[in-house]
């Protein structure tokens, strides 16, 4: 429709009002003139089909549409339907009542264009039509000149009504199909943003741990008398530096992408992927006594985003490590069923928040909590790691489990991207 009627209008309220006041006058004037004739009486019906309509209405048993419809075409009906009783008036004047109907005609075929459809105009001309051509056969005494402008004029204004209006509506519908798609890219955009800002945020704590490490090293080397003892903390040194530009070069080059080329999937041996992030994280698991034991099966291959797969990993060896007490040891291990491939990583975490836990698995951030040695966490990183599982066909569950925590990467087999299941 070219104009939508609101139900809580104050105008539309107001045009029922003045409909049912319009037609109770019509109803008290010719029964004043004639009693109860059978005008009187076609008054009262009209008012008494739009009171109730509009009680239904008001109830919410009817639509506004419908609501109007029925006022508009019953006004259209009660002014021609009773044609013959008409030209039996002798005081009737034909051609002003004749063109009284006309008008109401066309404005309630302009009405119906638009604040409903542009095809009632059709409805409108056909009936009009008949009811010229009932005219001119039962009143032949009116120019016949006059019954074809009559016609001319009605049926062009329909016409050319329906093609405009209908031309409006379609730049409407399209115009609006636009702005639902720039809302959408809007959001998107917005989400994208705040998604850089949290990568932003991650990457600055994660290399804070490492680059505190550097500084530690290089003051101890700095400070070593035996040249054993500082080709030792050297060696450290570099593969500290050498664990930090790695995990650098990788977090920005993540940050820099976005979701498509996140999409990007190629070959992954898993259990080679687990072995190149165990080397990374060595100085971290010896500064807890800390074991890790890659359990994944060496030929276990995976057609998917390697980035994904990497960041992820990372996020939860570095949340076990955390949470994991000294001497203790982190199991990565996988698995397969019918629906998806997993990847489980499991720490001995003594003290686990189940809360927190079921928070995570539908999808909201928690704040962070201290480790076992007070190390701090944005409290983020899980929740970014399972928005980039599930634009990849995955989904990241946390579960306590009789020794700690187990979290599980879950890349689907068949199910559509984005796709929630409960667990992203």
């Amino acid at each position: 429709m070219l104009v939508a009627i609101n139900r809580n209008s104050i105008i539309f309220h107001v045009l029922i009002i003045l409909v049912l006041a319009g037609l109770a006058t019509n109803f008290f004037t010719e029964y004043q003139l004639g009693g109860l004739n059978k005008y009187a009486a076609k008054h009262l019906v009209v008012f008494s089909i739009v009171l109730i309509s509009s009680v239904i209405w008001k109830l919410k048993w009817m639509t506004t549409s419908l609501l109007f419809i029925i006022m508009v075409y019953i006004n259209i009906l009660s002014s021609t339907i009773y044609l013959p009783f008409r030209l039996e008036d002798a005081n009737l004047n034909f051609e002003a009542y004749f063109s009284r109907v006309e008008m109401i005609v066309f404005v309630m075929g302009l009405l119906l264009a638009v604040f409903e459809k542009p095809w009632h105009q059709f409805v409108v001309v056909g009936y009009n039509t008949a009811f010229i051509i009932a005219c001119a056969m039962l009143y032949p005494e009116l120019p016949l000149g006059k019954y074809i402008l009559a016609f001319i004029m009605i049926s062009s204004v329909g016409a050319v009504s329906f093609f405009v209006f209908n031309r409006v509506i379609r730049l409407q519908n399209e115009l609006q199909e636009q702005h639902q798609v720039v809302s959408v890219q809007n959001e998107e955009l917005m989400e994208l943003t705040t998604f850089r800002k949290d990568i932003m945020k991650i990457i600055a704590h994660d290399l804070r741990t490492p680059i505190h490490q550097i500084s530690m090293l290089t003051t101890i080397t700095r400070n070593s008398k035996s040249k054993s003892d500082r080709n030792e903390y050297l060696g450290l040194l570099q593969q500290s530096i050498d664990k930090t530009y790695g995990m650098l070069d990788n977090l920005l080059n993540w940050a820099m992408q976005n979701d498509e080329t996140l999409k990007s999937y190629m070959d992954i041996n898993l259990y080679e992927l687990v072995e190149g992030i165990k080397n990374q994280y060595s100085q971290n698991l010896s500064e807890k006594n800390l074991s890790l034991v890659n359990a994944v099966d060496k030929e276990f291959n995976l057609f998917y985003s390697k980035e994904v797969f990497q960041t992820v990993i990372r996020n939860l060896l570095t949340n076990a490590i955390k949470f994991s007490p000294q001497n203790q040891r982190i199991l990565i291990d996988n698995m397969e069923n019918e629906s998806h491939f997993s990847l489980r990583v499991h720490n001995m975490a003594e003290q686990v928040d189940e809360e927190k836990l079921g928070k995570i698995n539908t999808g909201q951030i928690v704040t962070s909590s201290l480790g076992t040695k007070k190390e701090k966490g944005s409290g983020k990183g899980l929740f970014i790691c399972k928005r980039m599982l599930k634009k990849n066909n995955g989904g990241l569950k946390l579960s306590k489990s009789p020794k700690g925590v187990t979290a599980e990467i879950q890349i689907f087999k068949s199910i559509p991207f984005e796709t929630n299941l409960g667990l992203a």
